[in-house]
């Protein structure tokens, strides 16, 4: 992740000068305070004004999602004007057991629904663009395409939620992606349910009803 933001980090390599030591051949592993202090500063680097920027509603925006075994991650960012993405906000959380069981699709999938609603106030009623490095999640996801009615009712539950939004999905291979990919491989130590906002709960009732009232309506 900091590789990915050296650029706004002006030599990043000397402050990090411990924690490269440890990558020496015949070097032997210790970890001791100069390492840790270099593990906090890193830490300080990605929260700080060089690398994190204010929310600009007349900016692109874009929202970074991937997903490993044990974790999710996201990241919210700008598209500036010299072409880069700086960030305004990360987010991530270590999966529930029963999530760790999903394929790695639904990985994908619950990465992009979990970051939607962290960013929920930042990405509603506004154009944006989704970044993921799992090919098949973009004819899933497609903003142009209805989900399979064969589906799993979870996938069918996501694309409701995904309605509620204007976006488009693009493929970013993994190296790319690899803000996204580090906070999914060093997730918050927090699992559960991610608070849905009262807007998206009325949305997706309202949804639900209108679908009931589609489906018995077509049977009378």
């Amino acid at each position: 992740m900091l590789n990915y933001y050296n650029r706004f980090l002006p030599d990043l390599s000397s402050k990090l000068a411990p924690l490269h030591e440890l990558l020496k051949k015949q070097k032997q592993w210790e970890w001791d305070k100069s390492q840790q202090e270099a593990f906090e500063l890193s830490k300080t680097l990605l929260k700080s004004s060089k690398v994190l920027v204010h929310y600009d509603p007349n900016k692109d925006i874009i929202l970074s999602c991937d997903a490993s075994t044990y974790g999710i991650g996201a990241v919210l960012s700008h598209k500036m004007e010299d072409g880069c993405d700086r960030p305004v906000g990360y987010v991530s959380r270590t999966l529930a057991p029963a999530e760790r069981n999903y394929s790695v699709l639904e990985k994908e999938g619950l990465a992009v629904i979990f970051a939607l609603k962290k960013f929920h106030q930042y990405l509603f009623d506004r154009k944006f663009t989704i970044y993921t490095d799992h090919k098949p999640l973009i004819g899933l996801f497609n903003e142009n395409k209805c989900i399979p009615p064969m589906a799993a009712a979870r996938i069918q539950r996501w694309a409701l939620t995904l309605s509620a939004y204007e976006y488009k999905i693009v493929y970013k291979e993994g190296k790319k992606n690899s803000n996204a990919d580090a906070l999914s491989r060093l997730p918050l130590n927090r699992t559960g349910k991610t608070e849905v906002p009262a807007e998206m709960i009325t949305y997706e009732r309202t949804c639900e009803r209108l679908c009931l009232v589609a489906k018995y309506g077509r049977k009378n």
